[in-house]
């Protein structure tokens, strides 16, 4: 029997003793080691990992032997206590050391190793791989990771060059573990045995490990002399002929620090770089030919003296920032590496560290930027010096160097802003500084800060949405104060970040001036991107419609709401509550009252409940207009045929010369329809534009006119013709009522009359019969029904049409003594009554006067005022015999010559109006269908 078989039983018997327990004594269930001991004492025992398979055999006799030896497993794994998956879950959580090592944890977190570990870096440390596992021993007993003479090998395994961590991330200090072991505090701790010596924890901390960068570290510049004073005591009075002990800590970088004159892993007595002069460094370095090659590139290595004279580092030797270089060597500068500018600028190193950039660079990203791309290498400026790159004015161009299409920026890492130094170019803040130079406008550093520069999605960033009012406000004071107040406050939203911040309404980068078209185009889509509903109905308004056909000036929600206060209509400072609402209107209807105010403004007909009114004033106009169009249309449909029969019958004979023509339309009459066909066809145009305002078609007529204020110009202009033929009209009949000394009763109710009778009835139902071929055409009269539902229909719609649309024209007049949400109704009723006489006039209309096959393509009768006898008499039978019977007739003949430029005169005005109507129903009828859709 081989080893496997033995392996194989030891594990089925214990999986039945484990077992046998576990339902003899359900409620002792993992309490001690020996418990899971039983399991886990079994050397081939493995759990089934993400990528592999994990031993989680534990070697109970070396468990024994660690420092832990006395501490139960469930202490460390407190899942493995009474659970419902018993003996424990099969994916346990990692071990929280901090449970007992609560110092040494927080510490640990705070430290660089553990926010590493916290973003689940790659090779971050963790507790055991510094301790061990079940092994921990004393950090005095010699077998110990831990123990002194054992730390340098472990830091070693991460800090060495070559090792995974150093390829990963660009750490300034190379070849650290070679350098220690040979200084003078390796040599002695390997060479001489002292384990008195300085070793990485002495120095760095065991768990609180910073970078140098940060002034918290122990090996800032702020702290390395505490550091170094733990072991060399009295060493500030040993340097008191180079140190001045005043300024020692309260001024790091102007007076040499520990690590200035004695680099940090390679301490010697003898390496004390003082003694290597300017002078020695520029005998090879001022030479124009001196360089060295990187891979395929060859990077120059000369240094300008002028440069170094006229650098803000003018009183800085070279070695001060070149602290690495070996006075040991004939070449000094072998060893040198990159500059570390934290030597002198902690602080702002230190920010820089933690930032966007700083991350990125520690990374090993080559796109991310160090101190020297921006400042420049030896010939540094101030920030006040116009030449500096770090100038004000040149803030733009260098952020720009990566930040703009294909550059560095964007090569590595993934923004939001692909192009941004193009956008702030073409804001208000970019042209204010780059074309106009004005400094006072905001720049990148302004937004994002110099150093600690952030993605917006991180808390701390100064773009951050919630820190984003307090970063505008440092400019535009008086607009966050007034905006930290107001309903949208996103720096008063405790549960959501769910409110508008300065960037979502102007923009991050493409910022535009708040009075110039482009801005003035997107506030209402801006503020739909969260008040949609609202949104919607204001574009069904008057102010809608007139901003959706490129009318900055009508009223846009920051008009009544207010910019940057905006507050809900119960709060007794909004600017839209029952204390402010006059006033507001008033900005722009100066005779606005209370009544006025109760027009509603962003009230919709689909909402029955909350507006009925609206709601069933839509639906009766809406029935209207199916009833009328569904009745006519079939109408049209039954005649169509037998007009085509009656046009085959008739040979149409153009007359040469002079003929014999009836008179059917006085001078008078005529002269009213071309004012109505002009007045009407000026309406029509001008207002289903505005109704229509969301097609790209009316905004593309809007602008062939001229703009909204021009058409609103012409169909006001229409309005007045309109009404001016109206009342003439109403003259004309009294004047014709005189003139014929009848009654008003006779007048209206009389056969001639154009109002309805009892013949109209007989005649409909005579035309029915005809259209389904059980009768023949009907002999009518001087007016047939439907010459009297057109008429009817203009008096109607004028009268309808007219009065809404008054209501609409001086809302601020008809408010003193109605209802403001009276306009809203008049406005359903002006618009729906409105697309009625255009759809039924351009249709309906048109087709029993021009485009009936008898007559096709035009009528000229309207124009000429007068018809061919022959036509007339098989036209109008009956009125033709009444006149003859009456003696009449030869009154109303006339023999006469229509010449051929005036027939021609007359066709060319009326196709071209007949082309407008017809191409109005077109994109009326396109526009319905797109809304269907």
């Amino acid at each position: 029997m081989d080893d496997s078989y033995l392996v194989k039983a030891k594990g089925f018997i214990g999986c039945f003793v484990f077992l046998l327990f576990f339902f003899s004594s359900p409620h002792l269930i993992a309490q001690d080691d020996e418990t899971c001991m039983m399991c886990h004492d079994d050397p081939y025992i493995v759990r089934e990992g993400k990528a592999k398979k994990q031993s989680v055999w534990v070697d109970y006799p070396l468990l024994l032997k660690s420092i832990h030896k006395d501490v139960t497993c469930i202490s460390c794994h407190p899942e493995a206590a009474v659970g419902d998956d018993w003996p424990h879950p099969s994916i346990m959580k990692p071990v929280d050391c901090g449970i007992c090592h609560e110092e040494a944890m927080a510490k640990f977190k705070e430290g660089i190793h553990g926010k590493a570990l916290a973003k689940k870096a790659r090779y971050a440390p963790d507790c055991r791989e510094c301790h061990g596992w079940h092994d921990i021993l004393s950090h005095s007993n010699p077998d110990s990771r831990t123990y002194k003479m054992n730390i340098p090998i472990l830091c070693g395994r991460c800090h060495r060059e070559g090792a995974p961590v150093a390829r990963t991330y660009k750490i300034t200090e190379h070849n650290i573990l070679e350098n220690y072991s040979q200084g003078i505090h390796g040599k002695g701790l390997y060479k001489s045995g002292l384990i008195v010596t300085a070793t990485c924890n002495n120095c760095h901390g065991n768990h609180l490990i910073l970078p140098h960068t940060n002034r918290h570290s122990s090996i800032s510049l702020n702290n390395i002399a505490a550091t170094c004073m733990k072991c060399h005591a009295r060493i500030e009075q040993v340097h008191t002929k180079v140190i001045n002990e005043q300024q020692w800590e309260k001024k790091p970088g102007a007076i040499p620090a520990c690590t200035d004159c004695h680099p940090p892993h390679v301490v010697n007595i003898q390496n004390i770089l003082e003694t290597i002069s300017d002078r020695s460094c520029l005998v090879c370095h001022e030479k124009k030919e001196i360089h060295k090659v990187v891979g395929l590139d060859t990077i120059p290595l000369q240094v300008d003296v002028n440069f170094l004279t006229s650098s803000a580092h003018n009183n800085i030797t070279c070695v001060k920032c070149h602290s690495d270089v070996s006075a040991r060597k004939k070449r000094p500068c072998e060893t040198a590496g990159k500059v570390d500018c934290s030597s002198c600028h902690a602080e702002i190193s230190e920010i820089y560290t933690i930032s966007g950039h700083g991350v990125a660079h520690l990374e090993g990203k080559e796109s991310a930027p160090y101190c020297t791309d921006c400042h420049g290498k030896h010939l540094i400026k101030t920030k006040k010096d116009e030449t500096s790159p770090v100038y004000r004015l040149s803030i733009p161009t260098l952020c720009g160097g990566c930040h703009r299409e294909n550059g560095r920026a964007i090569q590595q890492t993934t923004l939001k802003e692909v192009d941004a130094y193009h956008d702030y170019s073409l804001s208000v803040h970019g042209k204010g500084m780059i074309k106009k130079g004005l400094l006072s406008s905001a720049v990148c550093t302004d937004c994002h800060t110099t150093h600690f520069v952030l993605k917006d999605s991180d808390k701390r960033s100064s773009v951050y949405p919630k820190n984003i009012p307090a970063t505008c406000g440092t400019c535009h004071r008086g607009i966050y104060n007034t905006y930290i107040k107001s309903d949208h406050s996103i720096v008063n939203d405790k549960e959501k970040e769910k409110y508008p911040t300065c960037t979502v309404c102007h923009s991050a980068h493409l910022i535009t001036e708040i009075d110039k078209d482009k801005f003035m185009h997107e506030i209402t889509h801006q503020c739909g991107l969260c008040h949609k509903r609202l949104s919607d109905t204001y574009m069904e308004t008057y102010h809608g419609k007139a901003y959706q056909l490129g009318y900055l000036q009508a009223a846009r929600c920051s008009d009544c709401h207010g910019a940057h206060s905006d507050m809900n209509v119960k709060h007794p400072n909004s600017a839209v509550g029952y204390n402010n609402i006059v006033a507001t209107c008033q900005k722009c209807h100066e005779d606005a009252n209370m009544g006025f105010t109760g027009f509603l403004t962003h009230a919709t007909h689909n909402n029955r409940d909350k507006y009925p009114v609206l709601y069933y004033t839509f639906w009766s106009m809406s029935s209207l207009l199916i009833f009328v169009f569904g009745f006519f249309g079939l109408h049209t449909l039954l005649w169509l045929p037998q007009s085509l029969r009656e046009r085959r019958k008739r040979k149409l004979h153009k007359p040469k010369g002079k003929a014999v023509y009836i008179r059917r339309f006085t001078d008078s009459q005529r002269y009213t329809h071309i004012f109505v066909i002009l007045s009407f066809v000026v309406l029509a145009l001008t207002g289903m534009m505005l109704k229509f305002a969301n097609m790209q078609w009316a905004r593309y007529l809007v602008d062939l006119l001229g703009g909204v204020e021009t058409a609103g110009i012409l169909h006001r202009m229409g309005a007045v013709v309109t009404f001016s033929y109206f009342v003439y009209h109403l003259y004309s009949l009294v004047q014709n009522k005189r003139q014929r000394g009848l009654k008003w009763s006779a007048f209206i109710f009389g056969r001639h009359s154009l109002m309805f009778n009892g013949q109209d009835l007989k005649d409909f139902w005579a035309s029915l019969k005809w259209f389904v071929g059980k009768g023949k055409r009907p002999e009518y009269g001087r007016w047939t029904y439907w010459e009297k539902f057109d008429y009817f229909a203009v008096f109607w719609g004028v009268a309808i049409i007219g009065f809404t649309g008054l209501m609409l024209w001086f809302p601020e007049v008809f408010t003193k003594f109605l209802p403001g949400w009276l306009i809203n109704v008049a406005q359903i009723i002006h618009s729906d009554e409105a697309l009625l006489a255009v759809g039924f006039i351009f249709t309906i209309h048109f087709f029993n006067t021009h485009f009936r096959p008898e007559s096709f393509p035009m009528d000229t009768v309207i124009f000429t005022g007068h018809v061919l006898l022959d036509e007339y008499k098989n036209d109008r039978p009956r009125d033709y015999q009444e006149l003859k019977d009456s003696g009449k007739l030869d009154e109303q003949l006339v023999e006469m010559e229509i010449t051929k430029e005036r027939r021609l005169s007359v066709k060319l005005f009326g196709f071209f109006f007949l082309f407008l109507g017809f191409l109005l129903i077109s994109l009326i009828i396109y526009s319905l269908l797109l809304g269907v859709k």
